[in-house]
């Protein structure tokens, strides 16, 4: 039961990328779908204010980890389409100044949804700190990573490792991660040569 919030959470931030094109008609749901995964950010807030205090640490690690490595995808997928926007609206070409608007538009949700998944991060965090798993430094910069794309995933890659917890499964995600991201600067430069 604690890792269904977190699960639908991940769900509920695809919907960002795939039902505002579902609804041409119905503007009510388009911005419902776009709302939605903000609306699961403060249900994510309050659930670990609440019940997720009764958790252990490695539960708030557990949901943490499903929430932080399902969105990698998202990002990468995000994060391309912002990169790319961003270089093409550097062209000299009329209406290409209005790519910089997309750009704002993705980093801004993007981050939304960034603060939506850092609760339990942060709980576990906390917690693992009061039971002096980890030091007070690493609390603190590891809270703030939660924060800053890309470190928010590596810190907790990094204290699920010094954990002893589903690190192979942490070494596979990571190992992914970096062949994507090399797939990606492949395509990229090959789309240049």
């Amino acid at each position: 039961m604690a890792y269904l919030i977190p699960t639908l959470y991940v769900i509920v931030s695809y919907t960002f990328f795939l039902l505002p094109g579902l609804f041409n008609h119905v503007m009510e749901l388009k911005i419902l779908s776009i709302l939605l995964p903000f609306i699961m950010g403060v249900v994510n807030l309050i659930t670990v204010l609440t019940v997720g205090r009764k958790w252990t640490r490695k539960t708030l690690l557990n949901c943490t980890l499903i929430i932080k490595y399902g969105l990698i995808p998202f990002y990468l997928i995000g994060g391309s389409i912002t990169i790319g926007v961003t270089v093409a609206a550097l062209f000299p070409l009329p209406l290409m100044a209005l790519l910089g608007l997309v750009t704002i538009v993705f980093l801004i949700f993007g981050y939304g949804i960034l603060l939506g998944a850092s609760p339990y991060a942060l709980a576990y965090i906390i917690k693992s700190c009061k039971e002096g798993k980890h030091s007070k430094i690493v609390a603190i910069l590891s809270g703030i990573c939660q924060f800053l794309f890309s470190f928010d995933v590596i810190s907790m890659m990094i204290l699920t490792i010094k954990e002893k917890h589903l690190v192979k499964t942490t070494i596979c995600v990571f190992g992914g991660m970096c062949l994507i991201i090399l797939l990606i600067l492949l395509d990229v430069f090959a789309s240049f040569v």
